[in-house]
């Protein structure tokens, strides 16, 4: 026989399963087929890994071993065993009971006349298809080898995928959960509890200690309300000072009794940091046995116990969260109107570099809302404006603005719309009519999407991107990870900039998780070919941190902040 044919060997016994070893089972019921494999790829490794071999003589005992393991790299499947489609229905089996989609599946058939090598590639998720006569030892090294190559990487990809939605999902300094976790947890029909609490002066400690004994407070914070939690409670971190547990239905008398006991013991308890001793209090907003919407129910609770005094515990009603945002609504809806009248409404302009040269490329024009001489900043007003349905009359007066500001330059300028823009009719004819009008090549424009906006779900919303694209201009997704739907948008839309949000990279240059949660948006950033921002970049450590991760460009005030006039 030559070299490179398959040889007869005994049946080997089976090895004991190793870490540095590939799992490849083989599912025929000729045991000679068994013996053959084992001898032709006795010395085989790849990436310094032998392989472990496991055998099976039927379908049926083939399903029983995927009952007991997972981490099978490669089948070499019989198709005619106790049946003649035996080894096909053995692929639905594997990809669909057990959802297995990592496996990598070759077909090694002796009777090819049974099951056509183009029928069986068109009907089943197999990964190659051989006769036994074909597989000679050299061809069968070759299969081998690439199928590990394959299952390898498929690995990967989802053990990134799985490290990158646990970083989604987790605050980066306590390890608790955060907003978007919770938001999932909430995700249910069945009435719960839910207590937010707000340290109060909390911004006096970072400003006179600095944010390193802040950051060690909220640490110190998020260990006593884990500690004092109870069966079925959850407790998460949703942004700066503000913790949350949420908890399953109790009694009301029972809540009150937890609520104060949780109180009391914030109260007494003693933050050493740096030998220095610190006592807080706490703000607490209850939404109680309710469902829908109970973060937002929260949060006005909370509002108005601050307003009223701290170290409060406010519970929500609904009396109390319409009176209040049915004011406040009317109050911003007039001042809205107004600005949109009597021209107040401001294009402020904060500067963005590319990070190797430090050259000022690019603007992002902001908008600010003016009256009686103070700049109120959107934060505070686009919530209403959207519910006022004005979105679409501040973004045109945004983009008249931005292109009247850089008609005479060569740079490139963004602009901020919404899921309201891009579902109007008439929004691309208004663009094309402004942009024209000042002269501004379409590839100097930059349009950006928040992660968060349901694009997705408008036909007209993503049809209007898409023109967008088609004409020249440029889409942005802005403030990248703080939710989770971000990769089907980065799959949908034709993006040439994604803006990673600040919350990962203003502690970068101290904080590894946010390291880790940053080369992970990059690794798939690089694998897609779009350009990355670092947004909130505020002094120069964190800037040599953003180059040094190969971040395309910086924004934020280490460069500047947003004002009315060019730099």
């Amino acid at each position: 026989m030559s070299s490179d044919e398959l040889l007869f060997a005994s049946e080997d016994s089976e090895i004991t399963p190793k870490k540095d070893t590939w799992i490849v089972l083989i599912v025929d019921d000729d045991r000679e087929v068994h013996s053959i494999t084992k001898l032709a790829l006795h010395d085989f490794s790849y990436e310094h890994k032998g392989i472990l071999f496991l055998s099976a003589y039927s379908a049926k005992e083939a399903v029983t071993i995927f009952e007991q393991r997972s981490d099978i790299a490669v089948v070499l499947l019989d198709v005619v065993m106790e049946t003649d489609s035996a080894g096909l229905d053995l692929v639905k089996t594997i990809r669909h009971r057990f959802n297995n989609d990592r496996i990598r599946i070759i077909i090694r058939t002796g009777q090819p006349g049974v099951s056509p090598e183009r029928y069986v590639i068109d009907h089943y998720d197999i990964n190659d298809y051989k006769e036994k006569t074909e597989l000679t030892t050299d061809r069968l090294y070759t299969i081998i080898r690439s199928s590990l190559s394959q299952y390898k990487h498929i690995v990967d990809l989802e053990n990134k995928k799985d490290e990158i939605y646990t970083a989604l999902i987790t605050d980066s300094l306590t390890g608790l959960g955060n907003r978007a976790k919770l938001n999932f947890a909430l995700d249910i029909t069945e009435p719960m509890s839910l207590m937010l609490f707000n340290i109060d002066s909390f911004s006096m400690i970072n400003d006179v200690y600095g944010f390193e004994v802040g950051d060690q407070m909220l640490i110190q914070f998020a260990h006593i309300l884990q500690k004092m939690g109870q069966e079925g409670w959850s407790i998460y971190r949703l942004e700066a000072d503000i913790f949350a547990i949420l908890t399953p239905f109790t009694s009301s008398q029972n809540l009150k009794l937890d609520v104060k006991e949780i109180q009391n013991a914030l109260y007494m308890k003693t933050y050493t940091i740096q030998g220095v001793e610190h006592r807080v209090n706490v703000t607490i907003g209850i939404v109680e046995h309710d469902v829908g919407n109970m973060i937002q129910k929260a949060e006005i609770a909370l509002r108005q116990a601050r307003k009223l005094s701290r170290n409060r515990i406010q519970y929500y009603s609904d009396d109390l969260g319409v009176i209040q945002q049915i004011k406040e609504n009317t109050k911003w809806t007039k001042w809205l109107k107004t600005a949109l009248d009597t021209n107040k409404i401001h294009a402020y302009f904060q500067p963005i570099v590319e990070c190797q040269t430090g050259k000022i490329v690019k603007y992002e024009a902001l908008v600010r809302l003016e009256r009686d001489g103070v700049i109120y900043t959107p934060f505070q007003f686009l919530s209403t404006a959207r519910y006022a349905g004005l979105l679409q009359q501040i973004t045109e007066k945004m983009f008249i603005q931005a292109c009247a500001k850089f008609a005479d330059t060569t740079l490139s300028f963004s602009i901020n719309i919404t899921d309201h823009d891009l579902g109007e009719p008439n929004f691309i004819e208004f663009i094309e009519n402004i942009r024209l009008q000042y002269d501004i090549a379409p590839n100097r424009i930059y349009f950006e999407i928040l992660e968060e906006s349901s694009i997705l779900n408008n036909p007209l919303a993503e049809e209007n991107l898409h023109k967008l694209t088609a004409l020249g201009y440029n889409l942005c997704l802005d403030d990248f990870g703080v939710q989770c739907s971000n990769f089907a948008q980065i799959g949908a839309l034709n993006l040439s900039i994604i803006k990673i949000d600040g919350v990962y990279i203003k502690d970068i240059d101290t904080n590894p998780k946010s390291r880790t949660v940053t080369e992970s948006i990059l690794f798939f950033t690089k694998k897609m070919g779009v350009k990355t921002v670092a947004e909130f970049v505020h002094n120069a450590e964190v800037y040599e941190v953003v180059k040094s991760m190969g971040i395309d460009y910086a924004q934020g005030y280490f460069f500047g902040e947003p004002k009315p006039d060019l730099i």
